[in-house]
């Protein structure tokens, strides 16, 4: 009795561990490494295009440095980098490509740094700097990407 149920665990350890690959999901993954065999960036595809997916780019000290969605070889989707610890220092939303929408940068604690319109990859609108106690330092108004006030 011990021996059959220690045979059907192990079964069923081996059926899920070989269940676990890409074809499960239909990701598939492309990786590629630093010269010190760190990995240096991985593309998580969700489908059999290769052109739509999630990208991961990594430190050479192996730490997560970025994460951006692509669909159809292009940034679409909101774009975060980084720091050491893990925080977002940035978040840029993208469409086709190009920045659209509010690019923000974050303080080490969280709290907004800036905050940047873009549209169609063109800054556009209200700009904002702001203070770690979170009072505006600078404002501007953008138009077709210059300041115009």
């Amino acid at each position: 009795m011990k021996l059959s149920s220690l045979l059907l665990l192990l079964f069923s350890l081996l059926f899920f561990t070989a269940c676990e690959g890409p074809s499960m999901g239909g990701e598939k993954v492309k990786k590629e490494y630093f010269t010190n065999g760190q990995i240096r960036s991985e593309f998580i595809m969700s489908d059999n295009t290769e052109q739509n997916g999630l990208l991961k780019r990594y430190g050479s000290d192996g730490k997560l440095t970025s994460t951006v969605p692509i669909r159809f070889g292009l940034k679409n989707g909101v774009e975060k980098l980084y720091d050491e610890e893990g925080r977002v220092l940035k978040s840029t939303p993208y469409v086709n490509g190009k920045k659209h929408g509010e690019e923000k940068g974050y303080y080490p604690s969280g709290d907004v740094w800036f905050v940047m319109p873009y549209q169609n990859g063109i800054l556009n609108g209200r700009a904002y700097i702001y203070r770690k106690d979170g009072k505006v330092l600078r404002k501007g108004i953008y138009r077709d990407g210059r300041l115009v006030n």
